[in-house]
């Protein structure tokens, strides 16, 4: 039956999705769990404080760290929670996503330098509009205000549902035993689970419902309109990555099927860009930030990633030669190998945890 068909078809492509990301959730939650188990508020206002040299350390944290937006807005909220300046979590989150050493060697592998130059430097202009934009928007002290009654609300929250016992206060509590971390991690993916799971559905269904010809199609129509088509053709991008809810990883053969299919440059990375605005984000955004700088992250988000694409494309987006095109099996390799050992991470946090018998 086309319906049951559909149905399977749907889930199997969410499946498949939630496997390629699966290391990047991992580690992701992981790091948030020891971000707020181990690293005190001095810590973070040390290395991911305010200015320059706290931007350099959340984008390079942002680096070597997950390179799947769920994970990394997973350890962005426990960074946040912690202390650490919103500008610096911010730089985080961008670089964790597009200027990551993991998603920059696939996607050279796989699309090209032009992909990858525009991935790394892309994010550099989008982190740049971010940081900015904060600062402008958010004068005299009210992001550390703001911040404060967060982290106070939230303090409050915990200690009545932990029986008064406060994030930062109890001493003598084990927060910083290896137990702690799992509970932190478990209970992160409780909160964030709903979440999760519908994008990782309505991305399998998208994925399995939407012909790639119709989608090619409606693209170029798009490019096509006199004067503000480009312009155009830079905001589906957008749009369209919010639509497939997918995360970062998950974006390299949609890239493909759009490189291929001759999309503009700047277009196919702002579709790559645009992960982080995928509704079930913006919805860990408001669980994990105020309000009012939530909503100004995920516009000043939008400006700078179409911002960005713009300027790849003028930068290397004319470059004559066609993409380079890797096999996809070494996406698959990079997947299986990561999962095991995130997977193995996860039972050697497990055995950690774990209570044991001491010898009489």
């Amino acid at each position: 039956m086309p319906i049951v068909d559909a149905l399977v078809a749907g889930v199997a492509h969410a499946a498949a999705f939630f496997w390629d990301s699966l290391f990047g959730l991992i580690f992701g939650f992981l790091i948030s769990a020891v971000a707020q188990v181990m690293l005190t508020p001095a810590a973070m206002h040390r290395y991911l404080g305010g200015g320059i040299k706290g931007l350099l350390y959340g984008a390079g944290f942002g680096i070597i760290s997950s390179a799947c937006s769920y994970g990394a807005a997973a350890a962005a909220r426990g960074f946040y929670r912690n202390g650490a300046d919103v500008r610096a979590v911010f730089a985080f989150l961008i670089s964790s996503t597009n200027m990551n050493v993991a998603i920059l060697i696939l996607f050279w592998s796989l699309l090209g330098w032009k992909f990858a130059f525009a991935e790394f430097f892309g994010g550099v202009i989008i982190i740049a509009v971010v940081t900015i934009g904060c600062t402008l928007l958010f004068r005299g002290g009210e992001l550390e205000r703001l911040q404060a009654q967060y982290v106070n609300a939230a303090d409050v929250t915990q200690a009545r549902d932990a029986g008064g016992c406060a994030h930062h206060s109890c001493e003598e509590s084990p927060r910083r035993r290896w137990d702690a971390v799992a509970a932190t991690a478990l209970g992160d993916v409780g909160m964030l689970r709903t979440e999760l799971i519908t994008g990782y559905l309505i991305a399998g269904f998208a994925a399995a419902l939407i012909p790639a010809s119709w989608l090619s199609n409606a693209l170029h129509a798009v490019g096509a309109v006199p004067i503000a088509g480009y312009t155009l053709l830079l905001l589906v991008g957008l749009l369209l990555a919010i639509a497939t809810f997918v995360c970062s990883m998950g974006n390299v053969p949609v890239a493909r099927f759009l490189a291929n299919a001759g999309i503009p440059l700047g277009a196919n990375t702002t579709f790559i860009y645009g992960d982080l605005l995928i509704l079930p984000l913006v919805a860990i955004y408001r669980k994990s930030l105020p309000p009012r700088i939530a909503w100004s992250f995920v516009a000043l988000f939008a400006v700078g990633a179409m911002l960005a694409g713009a300027v790849m494309e003028r930068l290397v987006g004319s470059t004559s030669g066609a993409p380079h095109m890797g096999s996809m099996s070494l996406n698959d390799r990079f997947t299986l190998i990561s999962n095991t050992i995130a997977l193995a991470a996860v039972g050697a946090l497990a055995f950690a945890a774990s209570p044991r018998k001491r010898p009489a």
